[in-house]
Protein backbone atom coordinates (compact mmCIF):
# COMPACT_ATOMS: atom_id res chain seq x y z
CA UNK A 1 0.00 0.00 0.00
CA UNK A 2 1.04 3.59 -0.65
CA UNK A 3 -0.25 6.27 1.69
CA UNK A 4 -0.26 9.95 0.81
CA UNK A 5 -0.89 12.22 3.76
CA UNK A 6 -2.56 15.55 3.17
CA UNK A 7 -6.02 16.74 4.10
CA UNK A 8 -7.25 13.20 3.41
CA UNK A 9 -5.48 9.89 3.08
CA UNK A 10 -5.43 8.09 -0.24
CA UNK A 11 -4.68 4.41 -0.50
CA UNK A 12 -3.47 2.69 -3.63
CA UNK A 13 -2.86 -0.94 -3.98
CA UNK A 14 0.47 -1.92 -5.49
CA UNK A 15 -0.89 -2.50 -9.03
CA UNK A 16 -2.49 0.95 -9.02
CA UNK A 17 0.70 2.60 -7.83
CA UNK A 18 2.72 0.71 -10.40
CA UNK A 19 0.33 1.74 -13.18
CA UNK A 20 0.47 5.35 -12.01
CA UNK A 21 4.28 5.25 -12.08
CA UNK A 22 4.31 3.68 -15.55
CA UNK A 23 2.01 6.36 -16.94
CA UNK A 24 3.51 9.41 -15.24
CA UNK A 25 7.19 8.60 -15.01
CA UNK A 26 8.17 8.28 -18.68
CA UNK A 27 11.47 9.60 -20.06
CA UNK A 28 12.40 10.25 -23.67
CA UNK A 29 15.69 11.59 -25.03
CA UNK A 30 16.07 13.06 -28.50
CA UNK A 31 18.63 15.19 -30.32
CA UNK A 32 18.21 18.59 -31.94
CA UNK A 33 20.78 20.64 -33.86
CA UNK A 34 22.82 22.92 -31.60
CA UNK A 35 21.96 25.85 -33.87
CA UNK A 36 18.32 25.55 -32.79
CA UNK A 37 18.92 25.76 -29.03
CA UNK A 38 18.68 29.56 -28.83
CA UNK A 39 15.25 29.47 -30.46
CA UNK A 40 14.05 26.49 -28.46
CA UNK A 41 15.01 28.17 -25.19
CA UNK A 42 13.90 31.66 -26.21
CA UNK A 43 14.81 34.92 -24.54
CA UNK A 44 15.24 34.30 -20.83
CA UNK A 45 13.92 30.76 -21.28
CA UNK A 46 10.50 32.03 -22.41
CA UNK A 47 9.92 29.43 -25.15
CA UNK A 48 10.99 26.37 -23.17
CA UNK A 49 9.01 27.56 -20.14
CA UNK A 50 5.90 27.98 -22.32
CA UNK A 51 6.36 24.43 -23.62
CA UNK A 52 6.78 23.10 -20.06
CA UNK A 53 3.70 24.99 -18.84
CA UNK A 54 1.51 24.02 -21.80
CA UNK A 55 2.44 20.33 -21.83
CA UNK A 56 3.20 19.56 -18.20
CA UNK A 57 6.47 17.86 -19.18
CA UNK A 58 9.78 18.38 -17.40
CA UNK A 59 12.45 19.26 -19.95
CA UNK A 60 16.23 19.29 -19.59
CA UNK A 61 18.67 20.46 -22.27
CA UNK A 62 22.22 19.11 -22.47
CA UNK A 63 24.28 21.48 -24.62
CA UNK A 64 27.62 19.73 -24.14
CA UNK A 65 28.14 19.00 -27.85
CA UNK A 66 28.92 21.64 -30.48
CA UNK A 67 26.80 19.99 -33.19
CA UNK A 68 23.74 18.76 -31.32
CA UNK A 69 21.93 19.05 -28.02
CA UNK A 70 20.20 16.23 -26.16
CA UNK A 71 16.72 17.05 -24.91
CA UNK A 72 15.36 14.91 -22.07
CA UNK A 73 11.60 15.07 -21.51
CA UNK A 74 9.89 13.51 -18.49
CA UNK A 75 6.23 13.12 -17.65
CA UNK A 76 3.21 11.37 -19.10
CA UNK A 77 3.39 9.85 -22.58
CA UNK A 78 1.01 12.55 -23.86
CA UNK A 79 2.98 15.40 -22.26
CA UNK A 80 6.25 14.11 -23.69
CA UNK A 81 4.74 13.65 -27.14
CA UNK A 82 3.37 17.21 -27.15
CA UNK A 83 6.62 18.70 -25.85
CA UNK A 84 8.70 16.76 -28.38
CA UNK A 85 6.42 17.87 -31.22
CA UNK A 86 6.69 21.54 -30.21
CA UNK A 87 10.46 21.39 -29.74
CA UNK A 88 11.06 19.61 -33.05
CA UNK A 89 8.77 22.11 -34.79
CA UNK A 90 10.99 24.94 -33.57
CA UNK A 91 14.19 23.02 -34.39
CA UNK A 92 13.01 22.27 -37.92
CA UNK A 93 12.16 25.93 -38.52
CA UNK A 94 15.79 26.93 -37.94
CA UNK A 95 17.64 26.75 -41.25
CA UNK A 96 21.33 26.10 -41.67
CA UNK A 97 23.02 29.28 -40.60
CA UNK A 98 25.90 31.22 -42.01
CA UNK A 99 28.01 33.25 -39.66
CA UNK A 100 29.53 36.44 -40.99
CA UNK A 101 31.76 38.63 -38.89
CA UNK A 102 31.82 42.29 -39.76
CA UNK A 103 33.64 45.19 -38.20
CA UNK A 104 31.33 48.17 -37.95
CA UNK A 105 32.61 51.45 -36.59
CA UNK A 106 31.11 52.59 -33.30
CA UNK A 107 29.61 55.70 -34.87
CA UNK A 108 27.21 53.48 -36.89
CA UNK A 109 26.05 51.24 -34.02
CA UNK A 110 23.18 53.48 -32.89
CA UNK A 111 21.70 53.86 -36.39
CA UNK A 112 22.15 50.15 -37.15
CA UNK A 113 20.47 48.97 -33.95
CA UNK A 114 17.75 51.63 -33.98
CA UNK A 115 15.34 52.59 -31.22
CA UNK A 116 14.46 49.55 -29.12
CA UNK A 117 16.39 47.34 -31.54
CA UNK A 118 13.91 48.04 -34.34
CA UNK A 119 16.69 48.58 -36.89
CA UNK A 120 18.09 45.09 -36.26
CA UNK A 121 14.60 43.56 -36.31
CA UNK A 122 13.89 45.17 -39.69
CA UNK A 123 17.29 44.08 -41.04
CA UNK A 124 16.65 40.46 -40.02
CA UNK A 125 13.21 40.51 -41.66
CA UNK A 126 14.58 42.08 -44.89
CA UNK A 127 17.25 39.37 -45.10
CA UNK A 128 14.63 36.62 -45.02
CA UNK A 129 14.77 35.96 -41.29
CA UNK A 130 11.76 35.51 -39.05
CA UNK A 131 9.56 38.52 -38.25
CA UNK A 132 8.61 37.15 -34.82
CA UNK A 133 10.83 38.78 -32.13
CA UNK A 134 10.96 35.49 -30.15
CA UNK A 135 12.46 33.72 -33.17
CA UNK A 136 14.89 36.59 -33.82
CA UNK A 137 16.51 36.21 -30.41
CA UNK A 138 20.19 35.34 -30.74
CA UNK A 139 20.44 35.82 -34.50
CA UNK A 140 22.61 38.95 -34.26
CA UNK A 141 25.42 39.28 -31.75
CA UNK A 142 27.32 42.48 -31.18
Amino acid sequence: MVFISQATECQWSSPQALEFEKENNQTVEFAVPARAIARILGKGGANINDIKDNTGAQIDVDKSSETEAIITARGTKQAIKEAQTLILEIANSVPEETTVEMIIENKFHRSLIGAGGQGLKDLIARCGGPADPKLQAGLVRL
